[in-house]
């Protein structure tokens, strides 16, 4: 590394730490990690995000640095993993090529010993003559089989690694596109898979739905009995829509409390009785405690119904659906409101 660098990478050092002191940001590692990206201005994105953020007067709280963190870095890692896969199969490789590069002189060689023995034996060789001979071959023989043999063995071995290697670049792969708290996918994962699908739609004319769905009262629950109760919450509710949601449709973590459910192939009456169904479950499940096994009553949630329309590209379909959720909240919460039953105007409840 040059000294520009180590000095560039200081400064940047420096000047995370600086706007983490200045925000009242714990100075954790993966806080850290997110600030020191902000500083050298490598993700515009994140940076574009977190000015946003700044600039209303919101907090900076753990779940939004996570999110960040899942929506900007994650992937950092399925890089390195990536380079790493690389590095080891090409390294296989060689000493695959080696070794049959090996195996072709030996053949080669194998040729001429036959040739070579073949052309001393005549009408008037000794059966002294015929076993040297036989001998010089065989030993030629054994020489090949046994690079025969290791090649063999090689290749067996490259192929299992080769699985391995394939196992472990497509565990990366899942997890760069997954949230790490609920298990479902990330919002990475949601926007690849939103366009994914959108343009399967217009290509196919088959409907497409999207639901977004949010916790009701969410911050209140969470300065209430904490994070980590916070957190169980956001599990029981991804459980839910996990188990109310089939596996073509995917379920997505699409920011703080709020999901997003991709529905390939679904009318708007179908994609009303699933969310639903997934808001009677949520609806019905009681949390405990688990320190305590207290009872901490039951949570709900709001859900909007976009519906895809020829023209819509992903932040035209989001919008629709984030309206509907928002006009659910405005009539009481703990419902569902599609573009079929409402016709939203205004966004100005939340939570």
């Amino acid at each position: 590394m040059t000294s520009e660098k180590i000095l560039s990478a200081g400064e940047c050092s420096a000047r995370a730490i600086e706007l983490m002191a200045e925000h009242g940001i714990a100075p954790v590692p993966e806080n850290y990690a997110l600030w020191y990206r902000y500083a050298s201005g490598q993700t515009p994105d994140l940076n574009q995000a977190l000015d946003e953020r700044l600039s209303s007067g919101r907090p900076i709280d753990a779940a939004t640095a996570e999110e960040l963190r899942e929506r900007y870095l994650s992937d950092a890692k399925l890089a390195a993993v990536t380079l790493e896969t690389g590095e080891r199969l090409n390294s296989e490789l060689n000493q695959i090529i080696e070794i049959i590069e090996s195996s072709t002189g030996n053949s080669t060689a194998f040729g001429h010993s036959v040739r070579e023995a073949s052309a001393g034996l005549s009408a008037k060789s000794t059966p002294a003559d015929v076993r040297n001979a036989v001998k010089s071959i065989l030993e030629a023989s054994r020489d090949m089989e046994a690079r025969s043999q290791e090649l063999e063995e090689r290749l067996k071995a490259t192929s299992s690694e080769v699985t391995e290697l394939q196992q472990t670049l497509e565990a990366a792969r899942n997890e760069a596109r997954t949230d790490a708290l609920t298990g479902v996918a990330n919002r990475k994962a949601f926007d690849e898979t939103l366009a994914r699908e959108i343009s399967h739609a217009r290509e196919t004319a088959q409907p497409l739905c999207l639901l977004i769905g949010d916790i009701d009262h969410f911050k209140k629950f969470n300065d209430t009995f904490g994070h980590r109760t916070g957190d169980q919450v956001l599990r029981l509710v991804a459980s839910c829509l996990n188990n109310g949601t089939r596996e073509s449709d995917t379920v997505a973590r699409y920011g703080g409390e709020e999901f997003g459910v991709i529905l390939p192939s679904t009318t708007t009456k179908d994609a009303e009785q699933i969310a639903n169904k997934i808001r009677e479950a949520v609806q019905s499940r009681e949390l405990v405690k688990r320190s305590t096994g207290e009872s901490l009553g039951r949570v709900t949630m709001s859900l909007g119904v976009g519906s895809f329309r020829p023209s819509d590209e992903s932040s035209s379909l989001i919008e629709r659906a984030d309206a509907c959720l928002y006009d659910a909240k405005r009539n009481g919460r703990n419902q569902v409101r599609s573009e079929l039953s409402t016709a939203p105007d205004s966004r100005a409840v939340a939570g």
